[in-house]
């Protein structure tokens, strides 16, 4: 049997060559190029997608470094404590603070006593359109002249955002000061308070609840 073959010529051995690098090609991109494009176009994305959330951290976190000093502030300031009973002057106070907003709730608890001194805990939560707006309100409160601790301050989007950027729900919890120096009345202190201060006149406080401007 005679065996086959073929000697090319040289233009058929160049186009061979060209063939070849031709495969080489398609090969590389296919197999390394085109990969590595997906795989940095994915990376890019990631990148964007952690930088903002990292900015969106740092905002939320100057935010409540914001909260946090208003807070100091609170603690640090000592309005004169009123005679009891300021409770009509603290609601209204209160009210007119909060007339603006959205819509707003006010709770009160019942007085506590512990010598001279009268605590008025209340909480209140409003909605307004901007975090300034919160941060006002409470930078109001602080200023308040009657005696007030905020003990407790939480501030959260009141839509679907991840930041403070639109309209933000906030909730207060804090305590009015009065002293028994120069009351007015006894209604509304303890029973046992009452018993101390005069003879068989007895007068309770229930937790009292508004809700105005909604």
């Amino acid at each position: 049997m005679k065996a086959l073959s073929k000697d090319f010529t040289q233009r058929e051995k160049v186009l061979l060559v060209i063939l070849g690098i031709l495969l080489v090609l398609v090969f590389y991109y296919y197999v390394v190029d085109l990969p590595l494009r997906n795989q940095e176009q994915t990376l890019n994305g990631q990148k964007t997608t952690l930088t903002a959330d990292v900015e969106a951290a740092e905002e939320k976190v100057k935010e409540y470094e914001n909260m946090e000093s208003l807070l100091s502030k609170m603690d640090a300031s000592s309005p004169r404590m009123e005679s009891y009973n300021n409770r009509t002057n603290e609601i209204n106070f209160l009210n007119d603070l909060l007339a603006n907003t959205a819509s707003y709730t006010l709770g009160f608890s019942p007085v506590t006593v512990e010598g001279n001194q009268v605590r008025r805990t209340f909480s209140l939560s409003y909605t307004c359109g901007s975090y300034s707006e919160a941060m006002s309100i409470l930078e109001q409160l602080d200023e308040c002249k009657y005696r007030c601790l905020v003990t407790d301050v939480s501030c959260v989007p009141a839509n679907s955002n991840t930041t403070l950027t639109g309209a933000v729900n906030v909730t207060v919890n804090a305590t009015f000061y009065e002293t028994l120096v120069g009351k007015t009345t006894d209604a509304g202190l303890p029973e046992e308070e009452v018993a101390d201060t005069t003879s068989g006149t007895e007068s309770t406080d229930g937790t009292e609840s508004l809700a105005e401007g909604e």
